[in-house]
């Protein structure tokens, strides 16, 4: 647990968060002091129609038993690409039996890295413990270490996403029909826009941040399960006036959608039913489900009743004076992950 006081002061870098133009100074100034955060950084309204259709690469496993060359536990793996060496981390329970493993790509928030993400998540310590899943933690480039979705910073994240995975699927026996996205913040905007714009996933999981990015209607169906709490006051549930209509520009430079509605366009994507069905999860936490999509794609929100911009059932911070806000405690949302998924029972 030593990690949990350096997290914790990365948490509290979103008390020092205007919302306006400052945040970039404010950001920039926190980042020469290595101090990371999950909050957004200043970016132009992003959508996912601003960026070319992208192409991904076609994922093929080997047949037959699968020997995996890439150690168990947690390892370093770097690629080379255009834009400079990109790292991720990767965390691989044992697979001696031969067979194939689901793999979670687990994204930081702005100025976050993969130590600080799994901290939060525990998706790495968890899949190895219950030997049920790979889980990748990609490390964003520059000071801010920024996701580059729609009208943020330029890059090509995706492609590095996709290049990593593909440098895996037999390395490390991943089951390329079992491949998922979640993330924090703006690393929740990079999930969600990965499950836009990539078609090697087949779920994503956003977690405070789902509506950083318009919905992408006309896609092909893709699982979503996405988290968020009603007192998230840097990506607020209510998004601001406008944001539905083309002539929408945020003031604040981050598209901010209505929660509610951004999922709905996700549920009208995969040809779900237009009302959610709502049940109690605990005293703080509703899930609600749009249930008879097609092609067995699913469509839950669950939505914590005064949490923060938060991870569900992290350890830390927990309670409402942190500068993030409260955590869920009647749920997990790691674990809630991937039981929706099934990635275990």
């Amino acid at each position: 647990m030593r990690n949990l006081p350096f997290v914790a002061a990365a948490l509290m870098l979103a008390a020092c968060s205007s919302g306006d133009d400052t945040l970039s100074t404010v950001a920039e100034s926190a980042s020469s002091t290595a101090t990371p955060s999950t909050i957004p950084p200043v970016t132009i309204s992003p959508s996912t129609s601003e960026v070319p259709n992208h192409q991904s690469p076609e994922l093929v496993a080997a047949p037959g038993p699968c020997t995996p060359s890439i150690a168990t536990g947690a390892t370093d793996h770097a690629l080379e690409r255009a834009e400079g060496r990109r790292d991720f981390v990767l965390h691989r329970p044992d697979t001696a039996d031969g067979g194939r493993l689901p793999l979670v790509v687990d994204l930081h928030g702005t100025t976050g890295t993969p130590a600080i993400q799994e901290a939060i998540s525990r998706f790495g310590a968890r899949g190895i413990e219950t030997g049920a899943w790979v889980t990748m933690t990609p490390l964003a480039l520059g000071a801010m270490t920024a996701w580059a979705v729609p009208g943020a910073i330029p890059g090509d994240d995706i492609g590095f996403i996709e290049e990593a995975i593909v440098s895996i699927v037999d390395a490390a026996c991943i089951d390329p029909e079992r491949i998922f996205a979640t993330g924090i913040s703006s690393g929740a905007a990079m999930s969600a826009y990965l499950g836009c714009e990539s078609s090697l996933f087949a779920g994503v999981a956003p977690v405070a941040g789902v509506n950083l990015v318009r919905g992408c209607e006309e896609s092909p169906p893709v699982s979503l399960v996405a988290f968020h709490g009603t007192l998230d006051q840097y990506v607020p549930i209510e998004g601001l006036a406008g944001w539905d209509t083309e002539e929408f520009a945020d003031e604040r430079k981050f598209f901010r959608g209505d929660l509610i509605g951004i999922v709905e366009s996700w549920a009208r994507r995969d040809g779900c039913a237009s009302e959610a069905t709502i049940t109690s999860m605990g005293p703080e936490t509703e899930r609600h489900e749009w249930i008879d999509c097609v092609s067995g794609a699913k469509v839950v929100l669950y939505l914590s009743d005064g949490a923060g911009h938060t991870h569900p059932g992290a350890p830390f911070p927990s309670d409402a004076t942190s500068a993030v806000g409260a955590v869920a405690q009647d749920i997990d949302a790691t674990d809630l992950i991937v039981r929706e998924f099934g990635l275990i029972t």
